[in-house]
């Protein structure tokens, strides 16, 4: 929704000027090249932006190529919707402007999908701004090829009404395209639409139930079980950019045409402008960033598909907050490509790379740092990223003692400096280890005790050199008295 982005980036606008922050719109200068090839990254986020790289940029489209193994980026908006066409090929890291002879109109979110079975990308809507500064949604339907790096447009009897923002995916088991929701303009839509590229066809498709009317919902497929995923979306945004985020996941099958709302434990923070995309490896599906509670998110998700739960597992060393930014999941090198995005001051240029699972980070914390025997101390974990199920927490006090769960209680028997051990352990294995040096004094701090014996023994040390000192003297004093008595 070209007004509702526009008014909560001049939302972030005025914030950046009242905190004496600049918002400038490509000044964010991406990081230095990490010269990692997609076969070397390491589990997590990694940076891999280098030079050249498309212009910094807000609610383009992105998807992947299985064919090629590239991903193909179209448009968005840099301050002004954009038609540029780029790849980009995760083995190198490197991106490359292409050059159509003819493209569509410049224009911002919009829908691509990668169709397996023609062997073409399919970009369907979206928005442009003419000079006169009017919104105009789109209904155009086009395809590209990657071989030869051609726009074709397509020309269908029907196509849905003009819109932007609308929840998309290709169901590579029945060679469709699946359409819900946008925006016009003025309402919020809640119509579902698939397009048959072999029959160059847009067909309406109704369901006794389906999710309510909504934008900036994100929809995957997920191949392993034969599904769509629909999550959250806005029915409602006004001048100040109060938006309504939709709190609820739905599930559709093609084959049974049949929309089934899912419950699961948790939900992420409701939110639009989100990346979300499926991880086959895993069999999960993966979400970050977005716009959601009046901010911008910087969270990353993972949905199990199979147990149909909810986990975060966002870590510390992950891309800054952003919304409106783009990705896709690269089967090959087990991937998730991220590119730019709005921040809360700048847009974005930078290309990361997401593997899961994460690494698990995390710290411990005692509640006594020096702690006396027979006092209780309390030791608290915090552990973020792997799965973001953690079947497992051990402790070990080095005292021949253990102890299980994020937090515990241990009380140490004797006086001394003890390595206590931490690990937790993921449902996929994967595990963190965190130790500390934990001094335990007997009746105050241990050091104070070590330092008290200290004093001590140095006092003993004088008193037994004085003594001996005087023992001396006497002893020399009485064998003179002897020789003056002879």
């Amino acid at each position: 929704m070209p007004g509702a982005l526009r008014r909560l980036l001049l939302e972030l606008i005025v914030f950046a000027l009242l905190s004496g922050a600049l918002f400038e719109v490509g000044s964010s200068q991406p990081g230095p090249s990490t010269g990692l090839l997609a076969s070397d990254v390491p589990m997590g986020w990694t940076n891999v932006t280098r030079f050249p790289t498309p212009p910094a940029l807000a609610g383009a489209m992105m998807a992947y190529d299985s064919r090629y193994g590239v991903f193909v980026l179209f448009g968005g908006s840099d301050g002004e919707p954009t038609n540029g066409t780029w790849a980009f090929d995760p083995a190198t890291g490197i991106w490359a402007q292409l050059h159509p002879e003819v493209s569509p109109m410049a224009r911002a979110d919009a829908m691509l999908v990668y169709d397996t079975a023609a062997d073409a990308f399919v970009l369907f809507g979206g928005w442009n701004e003419t000079p006169d500064g009017v919104y105009h949604r789109l209904a155009d339907t086009w395809a590209f090829f990657t071989t030869n790096s051609t726009w074709v447009r397509r020309d269908p009897l029907s196509s849905p009404s003009p819109r932007s923002d609308v929840a998309a995916a290709y169901d590579v088991a029945n060679g469709v395209t699946v359409l819900f929701g946008g925006f016009n303009g003025t309402n919020y839509l809640g119509d579902m639409w698939y397009y048959s590229y072999t029959n160059d066809s847009w067909i309406p498709r109704s369901s006794s139930r389906m999710p309510s009317a909504r934008a900036d919902g994100r929809m995957v497929y997920d191949a392993q079980h034969g599904t769509f995923f629909l999550f959250s979306g806005n029915d409602h945004s006004d001048l100040l950019a109060n938006f309504h985020h939709l709190g609820d996941m739905w599930r559709y099958s093609w084959i049974d045409n049949v929309w089934t709302q899912i419950f699961p434990d948790v939900l992420p923070v409701p939110r639009t402008y989100a990346v979300f995309a499926a991880d086959s490896a895993h069999g999960e599906l993966l979400l970050t960033g977005g716009y959601g509670n009046r901010s911008v998110l910087g969270d990353t998700w993972a949905f199990n598909t199979t147990n149909l739960v909810w986990r975060n597992i966002t870590t510390m060393d992950g891309p800054t907050p952003r919304m409106a930014a783009v990705g896709d999941y690269d089967p090959r090198h087990d991937l998730l490509v991220l590119l730019g995005g709005g921040g809360r001051y700048e847009i974005r240029a930078d290309t990361w790379f997401f593997r899961y699972p994460p690494p698990i980070q995390g710290s411990i914390f005692v509640s006594s740092p020096e702690p006396v025997t027979g006092e209780p101390v309390e030791f608290h974990s915090e552990s973020q990223g792997g799965s973001g199920s953690y079947v497992r927490f051990s402790w070990d006090f080095g005292d021949g003692q253990t102890g299980s769960g994020s937090s515990t209680v241990h009380t140490f028997g004797t006086p001394g400096i003890y390595r206590v051990v931490f690990v937790v352990r993921d449902s996929r294995g994967n595990q963190m280890v965190r130790t500390v040096n934990l001094p335990v004094g007997f009746l105050m701090p241990f050091w104070l005790d070590v330092s008290l014996l200290v004093v001590a023994g140095s006092i003993m040390c004088v008193v037994v050199v004085l003594l001996v000192r005087r023992h001396k003297s006497r002893t020399k004093s009485g064998a003179a008295t002897t020789a003056q008595r002879s």
